[in-house]
């Protein structure tokens, strides 16, 4: 329970739990966390509306709703938004902020809209694409309080002209604590090749073609592939063509069998190719486990790997099997490594997280009251940023 005054507050998210993503699980536990701490809070998706699908993207269009939605926010005390949902929250929420009676604003920066095949042709989804992200910017310029995940986010942020963010990263549920290996799992790492584990969704941006070419022809390593979707057959006939032998998809397991495979394997490996990747929750997750992270160079990532594994240029699977075969050769770099990431992982904290959003939505809280003040002083009064 917060010794602050109880807040009532409204989350606004692109996906929530049943959706399997770091977002939904990130803004879920993190709605939980404020609820333990004594704020009354709901959570809302933009799901809800059916949109329209382009490739990975879905564009929302609950704008449509904006009056009811806005008379509906104006009930809380702070809405918490959650971005980006192209063509959705941000559009009318921006309108939100700007109005002279509403809720605190906190606005959290996930990640940057990429569309990339529409850039080439600078079409209607290129155009679509600079409409987003300029949206997001002018949001967080008027928004109370902005939030971003990563040190890396808050400078992009900042070169967009809007300074001052604040860097709250996600916490981790941990996965193996600090001697809870089994004498089964530690003889699994330390015997045989390198055990390597993915663990996401089998989308295009997850950068699967990459670690499968990464993995062609590479001795004394095998590949685990976990989790599901559109493109998950199309892999596999990939890896057929290829006639990998070392990877395995074994595709949607539960969480018993997912927790068994953070701790059977040696390395986390997340080869994303775009800023639809921000975070990479399963890399805290698999350093938790003493698992070592090897990413793709996108902001955030590096952040939250720091020096404890490896970071490789993104779409480059010959600088990703270089990574992977030189940790196959040092066991004794391993071991380092795995002690320093899981040590690394027990610094990320869901406490933590929880009780740094609740003090900036406190504080956003705390300006809009002021600002509501100045307007009823001075109706010209404009909120500036």
């Amino acid at each position: 329970m917060t010794e602050s005054k109880p807040m009532s507050v409204l989350l606004v998210a692109s996906q929530l739990p049943p959706v399997t993503s770091g977002v939904s699980r990130s803004v879920d536990r993190l709605r939980r966390g404020l609820i333990e701490r004594g704020h009354r809070v709901d959570a809302v998706s933009a799901l809800a509306d059916r949109g329209l699908t382009y490739g990975e993207y879905r564009m929302h269009f609950i704008a449509r709703r904006f009056a009811r939605f806005a008379r509906f926010t104006e009930g809380y005390d702070v809405v918490g938004l959650h971005g980006p949902s192209p063509f959705c929250s941000e559009l009318f929420l921006a309108r939100t902020a700007l109005a002279r009676r509403r809720p605190a604003v906190v606005y959290t920066h996930h990640f940057q809209v990429m569309v990339e095949a529409a850039g080439r042709g600078r079409g209607a989804m290129y155009r679509a694409q600079l409409g987003v992200n300029t949206a997001q910017e002018r949001l967080a310029r008027v928004a109370d309080e902005v939030v971003v995940t990563s040190p890396s986010y808050r400078d992009l942020l900042a070169e967009a002209g809007v300074p001052g963010a604040h860097v709250i990263p996600w916490g981790v549920d941990a996965v193996a604590p600090a001697g809870a290996d089994t004498p089964e799992d530690v003889t699994a790492r330390s015997n045989g090749p390198l055990r390597v584990l993915f663990v996401g969704q089998m989308r295009p941006y997850k950068g699967v073609p990459v670690l499968l070419e990464a993995l062609d022809g590479l001795p004394g390593v095998e590949a685990t592939l976990v989790g599901g979707g559109l493109d998950e057959q199309q892999y596999r006939e990939l890896a057929r063509r290829r006639g990998l032998t070392n990877a395995r998809f074994v595709g949607r397991v539960d969480h018993d069998e997912l927790l068994a495979a953070y701790r059977s394997h040696d390395v986390i490996v997340l080869p994303s190719i775009n800023e639809l990747e921000a975070f990479g929750m399963v890399l805290l997750e698999g350093m938790s486990a003493g698992l070592i992270p090897v990413c793709s160079d996108l902001p955030g990532l590096g952040d939250v790997v720091g020096d404890t594994g490896r970071v490789v240029p993104r779409r480059d699977p010959d600088a990703l099997r270089g990574a992977l075969a030189s940790l196959a050769a040092q066991p004794a770099e391993r071991a380092r490594l795995s002690k320093s990431a899981r040590a690394r992982a027990a610094t990320f904290t869901w406490e933590r997280s929880v009780a740094d959003y609740e003090a900036v939505l406190a504080t956003a809280v705390l300006s809009n009251a002021d600002r509501g003040r100045s307007i009823s002083a001075n109706p010209t009064t404009r909120r500036q940023r």
